[in-house]
């Protein structure tokens, strides 16, 4: 098994009659699209007519899902249909082919005999694992995963990569069943294609072998040096064993660093720190990041999302909210009864004070400052870089549900963790 993610800078871009294709991956990767001589090949095009015909490829079928915008496919003049984003379709190259409307697609194209199939997968904070789900008896197979929006972690045998938008990771199996764990936030396009000997590039599989796969570094031994002390330390303190290890976890990152590229601009003073502040206290609710795109690539360090979490936790704005509404219908009725109307109108105008005011002072003077240095945005950070603070921070989530799952329970949490950590060092190595 082996894979290979690919980038803007190895995409090759040429113009068709209804606009241009971005092409993204082409097997055998010497092949040309124009000599028709490939097994597959995965493209991005846009279609700039309100009405095209697409290019005749008898000798290979598709797959046409619509990334951006809505379309009407017709076939030969005798089936149609309508597709908005992320819908499909497919159909025979050798059929005349024509759109209504102006989108973005993404395009798999098989040779005929060979097995193409297109899905949608949303991945999700905890790693899934991912398999085959092609039907065909055909035995060399090949994944690709295309990050339409947001960013990809995937794990499979040959290491860990991430995916960020408009990439993509192409993993050739060969003959071994397709096994990866996937992980992230946002939409990512996954194309499964299997084909077997005979077909045009069999003996590039026929060559492939495996990666030796690396050494594992050497652990420092202050970490676990320091495990054990913090066990003795907490032996009769149920929870205590499990906060040091979240804060070692958190330490880890921060000391490490991130690049100075991935850390948003910062152009300095009040009016920067209170527009953070605003954004901050205006999104942290569930959806937040499918109104606003720009939020999935963007991460706190672990002193931001620490504190942004422990105001969330303790609901101080609501509660802020709350006392305020009450404290100014109370001032306002003193001098007599109000209106139904002027209740509702007193309760919009104090939501628009809490929006604009309220709610982002009070993130203001509790979030380490300058905010935007605390930020860090994922499209920038090297693929190391993103996987530590990944890891480490799905890590500290998972521990402390187990701290709360346990601290009430009379169990010695240090020894469930410590026993834990020395089963996965174990399987390690």
């Amino acid at each position: 098994m082996k894979s290979i993610l690919r980038k803007e800078k190895d995409f090759s871009v040429s113009n068709w009659s209804g606009g241009k294709t971005k092409e993204l991956a082409i097997f055998p990767a010497d092949s040309k699209y124009a000599d028709r001589e490939f097994i597959y090949r995965l493209s991005s095009a846009t279609v700039d007519l309100e009405e095209s015909d697409f290019t005749m490829l008898p000798d290979y079928d598709r797959v046409l899902m619509v990334l951006q915008g809505s379309t009407v496919l017709t076939y030969n003049g005798k089936k149609s249909v309508h597709l908005n984003e992320l819908e499909q379709d497919s159909f025979d190259g050798a059929w005349a082919t024509k759109s209504y409307g102006k989108i973005t697609d993404y395009n798999l194209m098989t040779r005929k005999g060979t097995a193409g199939k297109v899905d949608v997968i949303r991945p999700e904070a905890e790693a899934v694992e991912m398999g085959d789900t092609l039907e065909s008896d055909l035995r060399r197979r090949t994944h690709a995963l295309y990050c339409k929006e947001g960013y990809l972690i995937v794990n499979a045998k040959d290491g860990q990569k991430m995916v960020s938008p408009g990439q993509l990771l192409v993993m050739e199996f060969g003959e071994e069943e397709p096994a990866y764990t996937v992980m992230g936030d946002g939409v990512a396009i996954r194309a499964q294609i299997a084909f077997d000997e005979g077909a045009p590039g069999y003996a590039e599989y026929e060559e492939m072998k495996p990666e030796p796969e690396p050494e594992p570094e050497p652990e420092d031994e202050p970490e676990p040096v320091r495990r054990e002390e913090i066990r003795k330390e907490n032996a009769e303190t149920p929870g205590s064993y499990v906060a040091n290890i979240l804060g070692t976890a958190r330490r880890r990152v921060s000391d490490e660093g991130l690049s100075e590229a991935s850390t948003l601009d910062y152009k300095g003073g009040f009016a920067e720190d209170y527009k953070w502040s605003f954004i901050l206290s205006n999104t942290q609710f569930h959806g937040a990041k499918a109104l606003f795109p720009k939020l999935k690539s963007l991460v706190f360090d672990d002193e931001l999302h620490g504190k942004v979490r422990r105001l969330e936790k303790m609901l101080i704005t609501f509660f802020v909210f709350i006392l305020g509404l009450l404290a100014l219908l109370t001032f306002s009725m003193k001098d007599g009864e109000m209106k139904d109307t002027e209740i509702l109108i007193m309760i919009a105008v104090w939501l628009v004070i809490d929006i604009l005011i309220v709610s982002p002072a009070i993130y203001y003077f509790t979030l380490p400052k300058p905010i935007k240095s605390h930020i860090h945005d994922l499209t920038k950070v090297s693929e190391e870089e993103a996987d530590a603070l990944l890891k480490d921070r799905n890590k500290n989530e998972r521990l402390e549900r187990i701290l709360k799952k346990y601290s009430n329970s009379g169990r010695n949490v240090g020894t469930v963790i410590a026993d834990k950590a020395r089963r996965e060092k174990e399987l390690d190595e």
